[in-house]
């Protein structure tokens, strides 16, 4: 048990080092992340596709019967259109195209909520996943007109959903992620909203 404990030890100091020559400093602060809502939308899409799939015949049928009521097939005399299995087909096409659409958003999503954000200086950086590698946006904290709007309270704090926005002559300009506003969380938006 020693030597995976000692081996965990060194891969922390190496993490760490690596993380203070990235940030240029030691001193710097995490938002710790609130992770329950990426993890609800993922289970929640994978519940939507695990009990929708047996259900997409019922989309054949529906474009059988949209074909049928707008009487397609006697103006356009076409034979293969009667057949119930070329709409299953169309059906299995649609409900694919739906879902990797779905998928993609969701990606975009997640990448979204899924940004570490980090308070160095009086900077704030944002190091989301883009690809293949990290994306590193830096934004100041003392830019003129930059406004903090800080969403929290009540059922809010209880779920870990506040929020940090920063506004500039009223557009969003960025925000963090959800975090609770618990332990170290506090006292980075302490600093912050300077009280």
């Amino acid at each position: 048990m020693k030597p995976i404990l000692r081996l965990f030890s060194k891969w922390k100091e190496y993490k760490s080092k690596k993380e203070s020559i990235y940030f240029g400093t030691s001193l710097y602060d995490e938002l710790y992340t609130n992770p329950i809502p990426s993890l609800v939308l993922i289970v929640g899409v994978s519940l939507f596709f695990y009990f929708s799939l047996p259900y997409i015949h019922y989309l054949g049928n529906f474009f059988f019967w949209f074909v049928g009521v707008l009487e397609i097939t006697k103006v356009l005399k076409i034979p293969f259109l009667d057949e119930l299995r070329y709409y299953h087909y169309l059906s299995a096409f649609v409900y694919f195209y739906i879902s990797i659409s779905l998928l993609i958003d969701i990606s975009r999503l997640l990448s979204k909520w899924n940004v570490r954000t980090v308070i160095v200086k009086n900077e704030v950086w944002q190091i989301g996943h883009s690809g293949l590698g990290k994306k590193l946006n830096q934004y100041q904290l003392n830019a003129e007109g930059l406004s903090l709007s800080y969403e929290h309270g009540g059922l809010i704090d209880f779920l870990g959903l506040n929020r940090m926005v920063w506004k500039k002559d009223g557009k969003e300009i960025f925000s963090s992620p959800y975090f609770f506003p618990y332990k170290k969380n506090k006292t980075i938006i302490n600093r912050l909203l300077k009280r």
